[in-house]
């Protein structure tokens, strides 16, 4: 049977010459600690529906990072919308300690976890909001980020006002997205990538809206 670290390293390099991914022996550690205190808190704060390391492994971290295929290098903000238990928020921060990570989450419980994670990771680029992303209206982020939250739409409508000008919403999208692409307003533009999940038969599209600028 495979080991976490095993799984950890073979997926970390499974996900090739990303940008900002350092090596996968450095962050085998943070990823294995994560896993433990979310399987943890898990028993008590129902943070996720799955159980095996294996697809907490693929489908949560694995997952969380395929988003490094549209963020930039370099120093930037992002904001998780409805962050949950640190997805994509917190794997994006760890592997891109220069990125300002916030992470939004309007349950008390998950909040609570994701305040005790970043102590334990030791995420200094990591702030959380106990708050909906609508009722944020003094903040804005160079890109916003989330997952299965939102249709692309409603994502659009619910976070588009946190976003700088010339920044962009990125979600990642199963199988249904060709649906989701005819409810996008007139003005947005979009750019859609294929990625495989590493580890998995599964494939995610990533896909970057800009409202403000082209891209």
């Amino acid at each position: 049977m495979e080991t976490v670290r095993q799984l950890l390293t073979e997926g970390l390099r499974t996900l090739g010459p990303k940008p900002g991914i350092c090596s996968a022996d450095s962050l085998v550690p943070l990823f294995s600690t994560y896993l433990q205190e979310l399987k943890r808190w898990n028993r008590a704060y129902n943070l996720t529906g799955l159980e095996s390391d294996r697809d907490i492994i693929t489908k949560h971290f694995l997952d969380s990072l395929l988003y490094l295929t549209f963020i930039p290098e370099g120093s930037g903000s992002l904001a998780d919308v409805g962050s949950g238990a640190g997805f994509p928020g917190v794997p994006l921060a760890a592997v891109r300690p220069e990125l300002t990570v916030v992470l939004i989450e309007p349950s008390r419980k998950k909040t609570a976890f994701l305040k005790h994670l970043k102590r334990v990771l030791t995420l200094d680029n990591v702030e959380i909001v106990s708050a909906r992303v609508e009722e944020m209206r003094d903040r804005s982020f160079d890109m916003a980020v989330t997952r299965a939250l939102f249709t692309l739409g409603d994502f659009i409508k619910k976070a588009g006002h946190v976003v700088k000008k010339g920044g962009f919403l990125l979600a990642s999208k199963g199988p249904r997205l060709s649906e989701e692409l005819k409810d996008l307003p007139a003005s947005a533009r979009y750019e859609i990538r294929d990625i495989p999940l590493p580890l998995t038969s599964l494939e995610r599209h990533l896909v970057r809206i800009s409202l403000n600028a082209p891209l």
